[in-house]
């Protein structure tokens, strides 16, 4: 793996696409993704399942130790990865083609243990990431393209397209 050429720019407007529109519009799979949902073995399979499709290393930015490491990694070519903390995302969305938004915990029996919860009980829904980052990522890089996977079967539909 060899760092790549920054992108020139950004060109274009904001460009929101559903879960199969990426695979129908463009025969160039994405090398450089970020995944954004709830942390978890559904998640953990996920991501694992988008970096053998795509053919690309599956790097934990949490594995990374400080800047340095995650803008060195967002200079090579391919790879997947998670934005957890906030101050990763400016170091790897400037270099990221597509973020993809899942949830994949609702159908869990984990994850309608958390939605019972979060709906009796206000302190739980403080540990359940902010996702909202991820609407607002177009803005600042409008070149970025944004795939929204609401559910499981949305998911495997989209990784099966790209395969």
């Amino acid at each position: 793996m060899t760092p790549g050429p920054c992108p020139s720019g950004a060109e274009g407007s904001p460009r929101i696409r559903r879960v199969h529109a990426l695979a129908a519009t463009s025969r160039r799979l994405p090398q450089r993704v970020v995944v954004a949902g709830a942390p978890g073995e559904a998640l953990s399979a996920f991501l694992q399942r988008l970096a053998t499709v795509l053919d690309v290393p599956l790097v934990p930015l949490a594995d990374l130790s400080g800047p340095g490491e995650v803008a060195r990694l967002a200079a090579f070519d391919g790879w997947v990865t998670t934005a957890d903390e906030a101050w990763q995302r400016p170091l790897v969305l400037e270099r990221t083609e597509v973020l993809v938004r899942v949830d994949l915990a609702s159908a869990t029996f984990a994850g309608k243990v958390r939605r019972t919860l979060r709906r009796i009980r206000s302190d739980v829904r403080e540990r359940e990431p902010d996702l909202g980052w991820v609407d607002r990522a177009p803005a600042i890089h409008p070149r970025l393209a944004v795939v929204r996977l609401p559910d499981p079967d949305s998911a495997e539909t989209w990784l099966r397209s790209l395969g």
